[in-house]
């Protein structure tokens, strides 16, 4: 129950504070050895690749992941979109898109080993394992604003919310859940250091690995390792981000050209970036969230930024992007665990009200009305 309530008391006081989680982790960060900060904000990307309307002829024959489309309309422009699981206004139906985890230990030129399969630093378990008993693929009660979204995965509660008008009336069991999870041998990948270095950290060290060299890799191993279409791919590195020009990715989605999603996400440690929320699986759930509502990350939206992670405009439906930062925490088998935000469809379509849970806009509440125009 004491675990319950501290969720509970974090979702209800969101209203309040932007940032629940920051109370969490001030004691370590303030104790963490000094160290060079990392040259640039964090941030996430994505890569937009393959083809939605290929991948719903493909789900339809059971040869990808779930998926359903729809659109929205903003002043006369129609803005089509595809997601993974089925369409709440369907009814009650429950999605489940089985994971594989594939750990990702990253040897550096200078000696440097980072992996998620060793016990993580200032920890007594690995990053696998805190990511596999996570609420990302673990049950928890979820209560929003008084309101109860059901005991399940962080990802299908969001989800849940964002369509909580069609789901609270005629979709009661809806779900879209991550399951069966498996998790691969770790594999190795070697870094030449013209693709990669390593640095101080505040506890263990940090890697930096460019992301192109990486994503290549990662396209590779789901060939190799035969991951099925119909599984989501996600690769977990340990403390290790990726860089474009410019530090730091701390995680992206995409898809191969045959139209197979995988998701990137690393697990860090506290203390690396001053958001302190920035930590443990904020990053997986940041991916996750975009992996579900813009799968291929090609669906359209109104022009909206200068918020968040964001500088300038951007318009896809990446709902993590306008919140990152933004976590909760949660509290799940004796470890404190930082979820991000997520940011509802209605925020991205104009509606108001919001369709979501209590007419917000985040999981949070963060943002009081729809997205802004950016010109």
């Amino acid at each position: 129950m004491a675990r319950r309530n501290l969720l509970v008391f974090c979702l209800l006081m969101v209203q309040f504070t932007a940032f629940c989680g920051v109370m969490a982790g001030q004691d370590e960060a303030a104790a963490a050895p000094k160290f060079q900060p990392l040259p640039g904000k964090p941030v996430f990307v994505v890569i937009p690749r393959g083809n939605a309307e290929e991948a719903m002829t493909q789900a339809l024959a059971a040869s990808n992941v779930p998926l359903w489309s729809s659109s929205f309309k903003v002043g006369t422009t129609t803005f089509p979109f595809t997601m993974v699981g089925t369409n709440p206004a369907s009814g009650s139906l429950t999605s489940k898109v089985p994971v594989v985890i594939i750990p990702i230990k990253f040897k550096f030129s200078n000696g440097t080993i980072l992996s998620p399969a060793a016990v993580s630093c200032g920890d007594t378990k690995s990053a696998i394992f805190r990511v596999s008993n996570s609420p990302i693929f673990k049950n928890m009660a979820f209560l929003v604003g008084g309101t109860n979204l059901g005991t399940t995965q962080y990802i299908d509660a969001f989800q849940r919310a964002n369509f909580w008008n069609t789901v609270s009336v005629s979709a009661p069991n809806y779900h879209v859940l991550l399951g069966p999870i498996t998790t691969k041998a770790v594999q190795t990948i070697v870094v030449p250091a013209t693709a990669g270095t390593t640095q101080a950290g505040p506890c263990a060290k940090i890697g930096l690995v460019n992301v192109n060299f990486f994503d290549a890799r990662a396209q590779s191993l789901v060939s190799s390792l035969a991951i099925p279409p119909t599984s989501l791919a996600l690769f977990i590195p340990y403390n290790t981000f990726f860089t474009n020009g410019g530090c730091c990715i701390l995680g992206y989605h995409s898809a191969t050209l045959s139209n197979q999603t995988y998701s990137v996400a690393s697990f860090s440690d506290p203390g690396i970036f001053t958001s302190p929320g920035i930590r443990d699986i904020h990053a997986l759930s940041h991916e996750l969230g975009e992996w579900l509502d813009d799968p291929f990350g090609n669906n359209p939206t109104p022009a909206w930024g200068n918020v968040g992670q964001v500088t300038g405009c951007q318009n896809n439906l990446e709902d993590g992007d306008p919140v990152t930062g933004k976590a909760f925490i949660a509290t799940l088998n004796g470890f404190t665990y930082h979820p991000e935000d997520l940011v509802f469809l209605s925020w991205f379509a104009h509606q108001k009200p919001s369709t979501a849970v209590h007419g917000w806009y985040t999981f949070l509440n963060t943002f009081p009305t729809f997205a802004a125009a950016c010109p």
